[in-house]
């Protein structure tokens, strides 16, 4: 892709309508939104990032086209790339087959009744023992890379399933660690260009309430406003997302979960040698490790920038 391609809008009338409602975008001074981001982000020292005008846009839209903003979210996005290791290193999906092929972190081949996107985490899938949780994150950092490369989710963005079923203490004990979660709840938030638009927990228990109590201080008070906890209720999940887009383990009309976790494990692995060339992108000098992107003195120069988040 040319460094400087021009961006092309694909979205439909209804949804270029609910971008300039909700984003500030508006057609006649996109293109000129884009060049100033991108005259920013060729001017930073030690930046090798992409310069076309479908990457920056995704940035814009979740910024709701503050440029200021969006060039720091850039800046976090790609630090994290250097601050967490443990879900960039190798950031391709022959890395992670394995996980992706289980179940634990997949995306429903349809969107929901407001034409957002749907990723579902199953704990009920997960051998602690067998997959690690930086690869379950590096899972699902590959899977919201695939699909924010669709303009209709940049506009409407996620929603998040937590199906907590079948956790045990060993599931307590492998998801408690507060660096990892800080760094893959953090980035998930703050160094991503996406929009989290509704997070919904199932079948919570109380060995859940140790590691909520991890999770909790990295989420921005929008998300936790975002929260909703339906226990073994699945009819307040439709109310919320419709059941066209939930498979039939919760009471949905939609495919099985196991054919969309197929649909999104194929579409990843046909796509491993863009991964492979967008992995050269990223800082050149990273600098001091102390300091993030946004000038906080952080624990590996990320964590800590976190605990101030700005979700839109």
């Amino acid at each position: 892709m040319a460094e400087d391609e021009k961006y092309i809008c694909s979205l439909s009338s209804a949804m270029k309508k609910m971008a300039e409602d909700e984003l500030n975008e508006k057609d006649l001074s996109r293109d000129r939104d884009i060049q100033v981001l991108r005259e920013k982000v060729k001017g930073l020292p030690g930046l090798n990032s992409r310069t076309d005008g479908g990457f920056l846009v995704r940035f814009l839209r979740t910024r709701k086209y503050n440029v200021e903003r969006a060039f720091q979210l850039i800046q976090s996005y790609y630090k994290a790339r250097t601050d967490a290791p443990e879900f960039f290193d190798n950031f391709t999906p022959s890395s992670v087959r394995h996980v992706l092929e289980s179940g634990i972190i997949a995306v429903m081949r349809d969107r929901d009744k407001k034409d957002r996107r749907v990723m579902v985490f199953r704990v009920d899938k997960w051998d602690p023992v067998v997959i690690k949780l930086a690869d379950i994150f590096k899972a699902g950092f590959l899977l919201m890379e695939k699909i924010i490369e669709e303009e209709e989710t940049q506009v409407a963005g996620v929603t998040f399933i937590e199906d907590l079923a079948g956790m045990t203490a060993n599931h307590v004990y492998y998801a408690s660690s507060p660096t990892l979660m800080y760094k893959g709840y953090g980035a998930f938030q703050n160094a991503f260009p996406c929009r989290i638009k509704g997070v919904h927990y199932l079948n919570e228990s109380p060995l859940f309430d140790g590691v909520f109590a991890i999770i909790k201080p990295v989420l921005s008070e929008k998300i936790k406003s975002r929260i909703r906890m339906h226990g073994k209720v699945y009819s307040t999940l439709h109310e919320c997302l419709g059941k066209h887009v939930l498979p039939p383990e919760y009471g949905g009309d939609g495919p099985d979960y196991d054919d969309s976790v197929k649909l999104w494990t194929d579409r990843l692995m046909a796509s491993e040698q863009d991964f492979i060339n967008f992995n050269k992108k990223g800082f050149v000098a990273h600098g001091n490790l102390g300091t993030s992107a946004t000038g906080d003195e952080t624990m590996s120069g990320m964590v800590g920038s976190f605990k101030k988040l700005n979700v839109d």
